[in-house]
């Protein structure tokens, strides 16, 4: 019986220190990717600014602007690897418990809610990046009658508030680009992620509720449905520009209108889809607190 209790408590205090190991690691990388972010965006405004006191050679500005933008694209990667390895430790450390936590994080135990989470991200990110300008189709101008060779790529190192620069343009075709900003290519990772996270736990919630309730009801469709609707937080603004009749032109102008205050409307939009997750997981707990009733 002792050696029972010894082995017992022996895999407890592995299985803490597994993910406690685990929620470190992943601290430690999501905050060196911040930081190196940080550090390279405040680094090459000064270099690139008019304020500086020797002012870079124009090839080596060149350089340093496709460095700045590979350091963004890893240091992007490496913050979203840390908080994936500090989420896998949470659903270790609250596996079976009751806190909310538990709850969002049971959710992704089955596989299906990651793909779930890939597939409305992916496709979320696609649409806002139609919709902030990252992808832009304009079939009423030709970027050859403009003298722009067709495919072909264009750097702007210089110069803007940190983060805005350096700006990549890659002209696929004589309709149709690709316009890398930093901050904006950032936030519409950071808020597709969040969306498709928050999407693949409304599908959670209301398959939990259809599988320990039965037949879903209306109002309850309803519900499910605006909880998806929640998610998207640039959707309003489309229909309400569909309401308002305006078409790709009218969007095209209403976007150049409102481009100064993109990056505050949709950072404003990150403490809600941060809320969101645990509003669901409330739901989640009451609907299994009623199953197991």
């Amino acid at each position: 019986m002792p050696t029972i209790r010894f082995n017992l408590k022996h895999d407890i205090l592995c299985t803490i220190m597994s993910w406690r190991a685990m929620r470190e690691s992943g601290y430690r990388i999501m905050f060196t990717g911040l930081f190196s972010l940080a550090i390279a965006f405040i680094i090459y405004s000064r270099l690139s600014g008019t304020s500086a006191g020797a002012p870079v050679q124009a090839s080596q500005l060149t350089n340093l602007a496709y460095a700045v933008l590979g350091i963004t694209a890893a240091s992007l990667a490496a913050a979203m690897y840390g908080a994936y390895t500090i989420f896998r430790a949470e659903q270790a450390r609250t596996a079976g418990g009751s806190s909310l936590t538990s709850f969002i994080t049971g959710a992704f135990s089955d596989r299906k809610y990651w793909r779930i989470m890939a597939i409305a991200a992916i496709g979320y990110g696609i649409f806002f990046a139609f919709l902030s300008q990252i992808l832009v189709y304009r079939p009423d101008v030709s970027f050859s009658e403009r003298g722009i060779a067709v495919p072909s790529t264009d750097l702007i190192p210089c110069c803007g508030a940190p983060g805005y620069m350096p700006m990549f343009t890659a002209y696929f075709t004589d309709h149709f680009l690709l316009l890398v900003i930093p901050v904006n290519v950032i936030l519409a990772t950071v808020v597709s992620v969040m969306v498709g996270f928050n999407v693949a736990l409304s599908v959670y919630a209301y398959r939990l509720r259809q599988a320990l309730q039965g037949r879903t009801s209306i109002v309850g469709g309803i519900g499910a449905a605006t909880g998806l609707f929640v998610g998207c937080p640039t959707c309003a603004g489309s229909l309400i520009s569909a309401v308002l009749g305006l078409g790709a032109i009218g969007a095209g102008a209403s976007t150049s209108a409102l481009a100064p205050f993109q990056t505050v409307f949709i950072a404003a939009s990150l403490p809600a889809l941060a809320l969101a997750p645990l509003l669901l997981a409330r739901s989640i707990r009451s609907i299994s607190m009623c199953g197991v009733k």
